[in-house]
C-alpha cells in the first residue's frame, strides 16, 4: 500500500502442485525455491484422501520466471507431481474481514445440502472463501465465509428444510 491507500502492483507467481500427498513435497517445493529472490505471499493446502492439492502464491522479479519455472518442472518430475504456473503483475488481493464459519453437520452429507446452504451464502452477498472437513462420523464440514451478517445469514439458515437429517449452526471468527 502507498501513503494515499493506493495498492501498488507487484509480479507474483501462482504455483500449483497437486499429486499424491507423502511426506517432504512441502520441504522439496520450497528449498526448490529457496536459490530465488521470492517471498512468499500466501499459502494454502488441501489433502482429500490422500490427494494434495498445494498452492503458494510468492512475489517475485519478472526476469527470474523462466528461472523458477525450469526448475519447478524438475521438482516435478523428480517428486511424481503436477506443478503449474501463473505468473503476472497486479495488486495483491487484501485478506477478508469480518469472517464466519458455517458448521454443516451429518450422519451422511447429501450434496442438495450443500447446495441449499450454498445457495443461502451467495444469495445474502457472501463469499465461500473454503471448505474444510472436521470430522468422518458424523461428517463435519466448516465452511468460512466473508461479506456476511452473522444476524442475517442465521435467519437465513433457520428457514431452511432439509431433505436429509442436516445441522447447520454459524460461529462469528
Amino acid at each position: 500500500m502507498t501513503e494515499n491507500g493506493a495498492q501498488v502492483d507487484q509480479f507474483t507467481g501462482l504455483i500449483l502442485l497437486t499429486g499424491s500427498d507423502r511426506p517432504g513435497i512441502a520441504a522439496s517445493l520450497f528449498e526448490t525455491l529457496s536459490p530465488f529472490a521470492v517471498h512468499v505471499l500466501d499459502i494454502e493446502q488441501v489433502v482429500i484422501n490422500n490427494r494434495l492439492i498445494l498452492t503458494v502464491l510468492i512475489g517475485a522479479s519478472a526476469a527470474h520466471q523462466s528461472a523458477i519455472e525450469e526448475d519447478l518442472n524438475t521438482c516435478a518430475l523428480n517428486l511424481d507431481v503436477d506443478i503449474a504456473t501463473l505468473f503476472g503483475k497486479g495488486p495483491l488481493a487484501p485478506l477478508p474481514h469480518h469472517l464466519l464459519e458455517v458448521h454443516l453437520s451429518a450422519e451422511k452429507l447429501h450434496p442438495s445440502s450443500v447446495a441449499l446452504v450454498s445457495q443461502v451464502i451467495t444469495n445474502s452477498g457472501a463469499n465461500i472463501e473454503r471448505f474444510v472437513r472436521t470430522a468422518s462420523n458424523p461428517i463435519s464440514i466448516i465452511i468460512t465465509i466473508s461479506g456476511a451478517k452473522k444476524t442475517e445469514i442465521d435467519a437465513a439458515f433457520n428457514s431452511l428444510v432439509f431433505e436429509h437429517a442436516t445441522t447447520v449452526s454459524t460461529k462469528a471468527i
